[in-house]
Order: C-alpha cells, then sequence, then structure tokens
C-alpha cells in the first residue's frame, strides 16, 4: 500500500467546503491540504472561495517533467478535462495526494490511473464516523449543497449513500 502525502482538492471540493465552512475537519483528517495553482488561477472562482483556498490549501505547481507528462497524457485521454482538473489529477498522482473531487471525469481519469479519490459524500460519510456529525446533520449538509448550492447528485448515487449512513444509526 502506497502512503499518501495530503489531499489535493479541485474546484468542486473546495466550493463545498467553502460552502459548508468545514476546515477544522478536514484539515485535521486529510492534512496537509493543497490545492493547484491552476484552480486558483481560474477566473471562475469567487473571491470568498478563492480567499479560503489561500486561507486553508496551499498551492502546488506542475514542478516536475513526469507531472506535466502526465498533464498532457490526461488531456490526450479526456479532451474534455480543464486545464485546471488535469493539474490537480498530474500533481495527485506525483505527490501521492488524494484527489478530493465530484467531477466525474476527475473521478474517472482517478480510476483509471489508480489514483487515490474521495467525493464529498465519502467525506460525509466519515464525519459522521469519527463522531464529528450525526447522520441527520451530514443529511441536512448535502441536502443544503444539493438545494442552496445548486450540487448535482445522482438519484442512486444519494440513495446508495443513504443506505450506507443506517450502519450509523439516525442520531
Amino acid at each position: 500500500m502506497q502512503l499518501l502525502n495530503g489531499t489535493i482538492l479541485d474546484a468542486t471540493a473546495l466550493i463545498d467546503f467553502c460552502w459548508l465552512d468545514e476546515w477544522g475537519w478536514l484539515q485535521k483528517h486529510y492534512s496537509p491540504l493543497y490545492i493547484a495553482q491552476e484552480v486558483l488561477d481560474s477566473d471562475r472562482l469567487e473571491l470568498p472561495t478563492r480567499e479560503a483556498a489561500k486561507t486553508y490549501l496551499t498551492a502546488l505547481n506542475l514542478s516536475t517533467e513526469e507531472m506535466f507528462a502526465s498533464f498532457i497524457e490526461f488531456g490526450a485521454r479526456q479532451p474534455l478535462l480543464s486545464d485546471a482538473d488535469r493539474s490537480t489529477i498530474a500533481i495527485a498522482r506525483h505527490q501521492l495526494l488524494i484527489c478530493a473531487s465530484d467531477d466525474g471525469l476527475v473521478t474517472e481519469t482517478c480510476k483509471a490511473y489508480n489514483i487515490a479519490y474521495t467525493r464529498t459524500l465519502r467525506l460525509f460519510g466519515e464525519m459522521v464516523e469519527t463522531k464529528h456529525k450525526t447522520v441527520i446533520e451530514v443529511m441536512t449538509m448535502a441536502d443544503t449543497l444539493i438545494k442552496e448550492r445548486g450540487k448535482h447528485i445522482s438519484p442512486k448515487v444519494f440513495t446508495d449513500w443513504t443506505a450506507s449512513l443506517k450502519k450509523y444509526g439516525t442520531s
């Protein structure tokens, strides 16, 4: 088993954690926390999100030829991946980081290259497991992301996740 050196968030994970302000838990369980500089350079991030990233995450660049080669390879394999997503995955691959993302193309690429990844709902389950939140609280958090942030979670994924929480009871 490879040792992992922290977690890199993509824009979806960054926005979710900004929305929910659960940085303390994430830092406690997944530090050190990183973000690709290309995500920060995106003009799609709102100022409060960009500021939170600068506060809680350390920016990383494509710093080796191997990372850059992976960046190019990911673009050839998945042309719809953004530069920011390709950078995030390349950095995760070469720095042995967990890639936190809810983007389907990102997680599909991580799977194809055996890069460790996690999703927001999995993190919510871990919040219950570590007794940071109750089942009801994480269900409310997911509902908030869906209704207020406009996050899309497929009905099947949501149903499966809800069923997986039953092992913790309802409190």
